[in-house]
Order: C-alpha cells, then sequence, then structure tokens
C-alpha cells in the first residue's frame, strides 16, 4: 500500500517578486516553504489573467524560472497556475473598482506596472504576425459579439486555432523554465451560457452534428429549449471543446518530451455545469483533484456543504487512483487548524491559500505531524450509502437547481448529520461499483440512458436497495422524452404538484419518520402496477414501494424546494476592505437530521459503520491494507451559528485555539467491522506521543471510548487489527 503525503503550499508573486526580488529573495521563501513540510509549490498571483499583462511576459516568466531554481534547491516541486484565456476589460467606474479591490486583496494594484492601466483600457496585442488577441475571443450568440465573463472581461475559444497557438507558444515559454506541473485554469465558456458562436465553433459543431447553429436572430427560440435535440448536442460539443482543449495541453507536452503535474480543482460538485467547465469529463488527466473551497464563504457555516463536495473528491480520486485535495481560504491558527482537521477527516490533502500570501509559520507547526501521519490517499472510506451523481440531468435538463441540486444537498447533508457516509456513482461505473453500496439514491435522474435503467434494475435484482427522489428516467441522453421509465419497476405512476402538504409520516419495515408539513411539493397522482404506499400527507401519497420492497419512490413530503432548508454556505465578500457581520437566518440542521437523515438510516436497516452519537464530533474511517484503520474524529461542538446569532471571517474557532479546553466528557465510537481489533493508539498535533484509547469487541464490531481530558479540537486514532480483543 503506497503513502502519498504530498503537502502543497501557495507561492504568491506579485509585482514585488517579479520587479524587484532577486534569486536569494527566493531563495529565502523557499527555505520557508521546505521548513513547513511542503515538497509542492502552486503559484498564484495578480498576473492570473496572463493575456491582461502580455506586455510584462518576460518579467513573469523571469521571475517564474527564479522560483523554480530556489525550490528545486529544496526539492520543492513547482506547478505554475495561471488563467488560460481570461482578460480584464472593465467598462464601468463601478467594474474598474471590482479590478482595484481584488487586486488589492491579493496585495497588489492596478499602477503595480506601469501602464497597465492603459493597457487594460485600451490593449489589444498582436499575438501572432496579423493576429490580434480580439481575433481569439468567445462570441454570445445572443448577438454576435464578444462573449463577456463573469470576471468584467472577455475569454477567447477553445476552438479558435490562433488562440491555441498563441497559448501553446507560451507554455513552451513556461516549459522551459523548468516547471513540474502546470494547472490550466478556467477552461470554460462564459457569455451567460451563450458562447462560444464564433466562425471556428459553427465550423466544427456542423463537422461533428451535421447541424448548424441559429444565427443571433434566432438564438432566442434555440437557447435554453432542452426539448430540441441540436440544443441538447450544442451543450455537449461545448464540453467536447474544453475537455478536447485539455487533452491537448497533456499531448503538447508530452511531444515536448515532458511529464507533467496536473492538479485541477472545481469549487462544487453536484451543481449545472454551466460553463462546460471539464473536470470530471478529463478526470483521467488529473494528477490530483481538489475542490476550491470559497474564499468569501464564511468557514464556520460553509463546512456542510463543503463535506459534500469532499464525498465526491474523494470518490473520483479513487477512482482514478491520485489523491484528493481541498484548498481553504484560512487567515490564523483556529481557522487553519480546524480547515485541516477536515482535510484529514475527508482523507485529502490539504492547501491553504490566504489570498496573496502564506501561512508558512502556521504550517510549520503542523508540519512534524503531517510527516509522522501521513494521509493515505489510497484508503478505502468505511462508507454506508452511495449517491448516484446524475451528471448528464444537472447539465442536460431544465431546472436542475429545484430538481436535483436542493434534493441531492438536503439527502447529503441530512445523512452527514445523522452520523452516515457516502460514497459517489458517477454515471459510467460498472454494476459492480453499485453493488458496493447496500443502498443507493437517486435525486432528480431525470436524464438515463436505456443502459442505466437496466444496470438500476440489475442493482435491485442482486439485492440492492434504492431510494429514488422526484421524477427520474424521463429523458433519453439526447434530451428527447421517454414515457414511464418505472416500467422497469413494474408499475406506472404520475407525479404532479402539490401547493402545500400537510404534516405526515413515511413507514417502512416496521418504523416510521414523522415529515412536517411542506409549503410547495409534489405527490404521487395515479398509481398502477405492483406497489405499497410507503408515505402520507394526508391524503396525499408521497412515498411508494415497489420491486418486492426494492424501491422506495419519493415524490415530494421533503422541504428541498426552498433554499432555507438545506443553504449552509453563507457568504460575506472579502474583497471589501472591511468585511463585516452578518445575521445567520437558518436552522436546518435539527430537520434534516430527523427527516432526510431518519429516512436514510431507515432504510439503511442497520448502523453506520462508523458514528459518534453524541452530535459534537465530526467522525470518519479509514481502512487501509496493511495499515489497519484510521479515525479522524473533529469537534464541531458550537461551530455552526445559530439562527440569530451574528457571524463574520473573524470568529474564532474555540475548540481550535492554542490551549483549548480538552473534553470535559469521554468520547464513545462505535466501529461496525467484522476484524478483530489488537489495539488503538490516539494522536493529535495537541499533545505528543500516543495516547491508548480503551476498546471493547462485541459481535459485529468494536466501541472504542475517548478518555475525557484528552483533545479539544482533532484527534487521529489508529487500529491495529488481530489479538487481543478488548481493552480496559
Amino acid at each position: 500500500m503506497k503513502s502519498i503525503q504530498d503537502k502543497y503550499g501557495v507561492f504568491w508573486y506579485n509585482q514585488e517578486q517579479i520587479c524587484r526580488w532577486r534569486q536569494e529573495d527566493f531563495d529565502r521563501k523557499a527555505a520557508e516553504f521546505a521548513s513547513a513540510g511542503i515538497n509542492i509549490v502552486m503559484t498564484f498571483s495578480s498576473t492570473h489573467f496572463r493575456w491582461s499583462f502580455y506586455p510584462w511576459r518576460k518579467e513573469i516568466v523571469s521571475a517564474l524560472a527564479k522560483i523554480v531554481k530556489a525550490c528545486h534547491r529544496y526539492g520543492i516541486r513547482v506547478v505554475e497556475h495561471h488563467s488560460c484565456h481570461l482578460t480584464h476589460n472593465p467598462r464601468s467606474k463601478k467594474e474598474w473598482n471590482i479590478v482595484n479591490n481584488h487586486l488589492r486583496t491579493r496585495r497588489s494594484a492596478l499602477d503595480m506596472f506601469p501602464g497597465l492601466k492603459e493597457h487594460i483600457a485600451g490593449g489589444d496585442p498582436e499575438i501572432a504576425p496579423g493576429v490580434f488577441l480580439s481575433d481569439c475571443r468567445q462570441i454570445d450568440g445572443r448577438t454576435g459579439d464578444f462573449a463577456r465573463t463573469v470576471y468584467n472581461g472577455y475569454g477567447h475559444c477553445f476552438n479558435n486555432p490562433h488562440f491555441r497557438k498563441a497559448y501553446f507558444d507560451y507554455l513552451e515559454e513556461v516549459y522551459a523554465t523548468g516547471v513540474d506541473g502546470i494547472m490550466t485554469d478556467d477552461v470554460a465558456y462564459f457569455g451567460s451560457q451563450n458562447a462560444c458562436t464564433c466562425r471556428y465553433c459553427r465550423e466544427k459543431f456542423k463537422e461533428e452534428t451535421g447541424h448548424d447553429l441559429p444565427l443571433p436572430a434566432d438564438w432566442g427560440k434555440f437557447h435554453g429549449n432542452f426539448d430540441d435535440p441540436v440544443y441538447i448536442a450544442w451543450l455537449r460539443f461545448r464540453l467536447r471543446s474544453t475537455e478536447r482543449f485539455q487533452r491537448d495541453v497533456n499531448a503538447h507536452f508530452k511531444s515536448l518530451g515532458l511529464d507533467l503535474l496536473r492538479p485541477n480543482y472545481a469549487a462544487g460538485a453536484f451543481g449545472c455545469n454551466a460553463v462546460a467547465y471539464p473536470f470530471e469529463e478529463a478526470g483521467d488527466l488529473w494528477s490530483c483533484v481538489f475542490q476550491e473551497n470559497m474564499f468569501s464563504s464564511v468557514i464556520r457555516t460553509a463546512w456542510p456543504g463543503w463535506h459534500s463536495v469532499a464525498e465526491h473528491r474523494k470518490s473520483m480520486a479513487k477512482k482514478y487512483h491520485v489523491p484528493a485535495m481541498s484548498m481553504f481560504y484560512p487567515a490564523r491558527f483556529d481557522d487553519y487548524y480546524f480547515c485541516w482537521s477536515l482535510a484529514r477527516a475527508w482523507n485529502q490533502l490539504l492547501m491553504a491559500s490566504p489570498e496573496g500570501g502564506d501561512l508558512n509559520g502556521v504550517e510549520k507547526q503542523f508540519a512534524s505531524f503531517d510527516a509522522d501521519h501521513p494521509v493515505v490517499t489510497d484508503a478505502s472510506p468505511l462508507t454506508d450509502i452511495g449517491f448516484f451523481e446524475p451528471r448528464s440531468s444537472l447539465d442536460l435538463t431544465p431546472e436542475p437547481l429545484k430538481n436535483i441540486i436542493w434534493p441531492m444537498n438536503v439527502f447529503l447533508q441530512g445523512g452527514m448529520f445523522a452520523g452516515l457516509h457516502f460514497g459517489i456513482l458517477f454515471e459510467n461505473d460498472p454494476l459492480e461499483e453499485f453493488l458496493k453500496y447496500p443502498l443507493v439514491v437517486l435525486c432528480g435522474a431525470v436524464m438515463l440512458s436505456d443502459d442505466e435503467l437496466r444496470l438500476l434494475k440489475r442493482y435491485c435484482e442482486e439485492g440492492g436497495h434504492l431510494l429514488i427522489f422526484g421524477p427520474f428516467g424521463i429523458r433519453n441522453p439526447d434530451g428527447s422524452r421517454r414515457a414511464a421509465p418505472e416500467k422497469i419497476f413494474g408499475l406506472e405512476a404520475e407525479i404532479v404538484s402539490a401547493d402545500a402538504l400537510p404534516e405526515g409520516v413515511f413507514s417502512c419495515g416496521g418504523r416510521s419518520v414523522v415529515l412536517p408539513s411542506v409549503e410547495e411539493s409534489f405527490r404521487f397522482g395515479s398509481v398502477t402496477g405492483d406497489f405499497e404506499t410507503v408515505a402520507s400527507c394526508g391524503e396525499a401519497a408521497v412515498g411508494i414501494s415497489a420491486f418486492n420492497g426494492r424501491v422506495v419512490w419519493l415524490a415530494g413530503g421533503i422541504r428541498c424546494r426552498r433554499p432555507e432548508h438545506h443553504y449552509y454556505d453563507q457568504r460575506i465578500s472579502r474583497w471589501t476592505e472591511h468585511p463585516g457581520k452578518t445575521t445567520f437566518g437558518i436552522d436546518a440542521e435539527d430537520y434534516l437530521r430527523r427527516v432526510p437523515g431518519a429516512i436514510l438510516r431507515l432504510l439503511l436497516g442497520k448502523k453506520p459503520r462508523v458514528q459518534c452519537g453524541d452530535g459534537d464530533h465530526l467522525v470518519s474511517a479509514y481502512s487501509a491494507a496493511g495499515r489497519g484503520i484510521g479515525i479522524h474524529l473533529v469537534n464541531v461542538s458550537g461551530v455552526l451559528p445559530r439562527k440569530g446569532e451574528e457571524f463574520s471571517h473573524g470568529d474564532l474557532f474555540v475548540n481550535f485555539l492554542p490551549g483549548a479546553e480538552k473534553n470535559k466528557d469521554s468520547v464513545k465510537i462505535e466501529l461496525a467491522v467484522s476484524e478483530k481489533i489488537g489495539g488503538a493508539q490516539a494522536f493529535s498535533p495537541e499533545f505528543s506521543g500516543a495516547v491508548s484509547v480503551p476498546f471493547r469487541c462485541e459481535d459485529g464490531g468494536v466501541t472504542l471510548t475517548v478518555p475525557a481530558g484528552t483533545f479539544s479540537g482533532y484527534l487521529n486514532i489508529q487500529l491495529t487489527m488481530g489479538r487481543p480483543t478488548s481493552s480496559k
């Protein structure tokens, strides 16, 4: 079993580093990274939108060469990270202020290079003889004009041969510095989902599909028509174009005899890929898959949502046999320690990225613990339930927010608060992956192929159980409608809208869950075939069971149509000079635990594989051949704000402060494993050495008791297998 403990750090290089630092300055910084245990640095820069700094490319590349030389001196690999195609093009005072604020937060400014403001305002460099940068821009199908991005500027098209040649030529300049990796960022189409319709995209789309893209006069009838196979084909074409570009980046550097690191990330997981970013589609290219836990998200409110994303990254990393990682934006010791603990609980590497700087001094305090207790990134998580990611439904069907994203968040976060652990199943996964889970959940999987429907039936025939929420399978992969896909399970059902539903009950296998009233929901209309009603709200049937109890189908009855019932990720902009406070208006944890979480536990029909019943600790467990089982315990008591409480980026994580009070009471952990336990020892950066953890083995599991006074924030418990079978 291979243990990988790469440690990523962030090397910010801005105007000072580019224009004034000498080699010895870079050497000194590299020494700091080395002392903090970092062996890979990813470059970040206020010159991220590299094409806006075209006149200063020589200086930027020269600074990068000094970074590489300094880091290689300490055995540190360098991954160059920049936006491959975005540019700054503000058109109003408001947009200029936004650019100023973003640069200021990154300890930079528009006047960092003489002439930069003038270049951005009017610059259109000739990037090849007779070819200007504006010749490469994405085109908005609504107007036939340049497509705007969400970053107050323009972007360039990945099918444009002039842009491709110019960018690959620039990459060769970057590679000549000796970098060990490349992160080609922002490979996406913008224009509010209306790009790109440039001449090269039109020609290539016609060549690949036989269809013509409409002109601006007819664009309004075309765009957003999910019943039009040509529109679906265009959405798929955009994704093929970005994926092809990323694959061509690999082919290009390999043609030069290079084998480079290619870490890549996305900020979310279960959302509509409106910009055709090929994170999953090109997943086999990435040397590390990671999540960006967003800069302006308040950490203490956002972590439940990030937990769901982490489940996706773990499964994706497992699929491609690479590490998973989390990128956080902490600013102090306590929020760094909390983020570090979350990453370990998610079995992920960590990259801490304070905008414009680093936390090397803090990271150094954790370096020895990381070295002695590395994250075993290829360990297998102990999971209970599989969640099917309906990627085609998310990207290619209408209203994914209401139909898919909200319900998935509700059930994933509800399951987390109920102490359950998930794996994510992907659309191209084989049956054997599904059979690893006794229960598989489908939320809003409205677009399924015939093969996927048959796979789900086989899964049930071989002993699996399905929980389906909302419509499923009503669209084919080309967007055309399918009638009654539920026939495959021996019934036909109609789902109809219900404006409001009274309190009801979900009952299955002799157990029940109370369903509080719902203001907006769906219910079943007519149902025929072999079924049993398992959930009703008043006279409305909201849940049925079929296929000998192997399929449970919920039409509604769960609060997931209104964002206050699931949306914890509260944001306060850090792009302003003085980020303020706001009042927490959500208190959904109790509902999520006792309704969707309870339904999942009921259908699972057995104890979770690892659980800590006090509700104050996030617990996870992983097994690795030859290494036993590792358990991660994170103290989350008091972290989430309560309704009416003020919160801000400056809130302290009390349990993670130096010298924080240790646990007053013992903490009990139950582990459902068949192996015999030989010993249990606990480790934490809060103390040196190991603490023995008493345990008791019983039929089907082991109970561990962490003594009072052991830790405050994070604890790692290592279980060795074999005799003895108990400890007092």
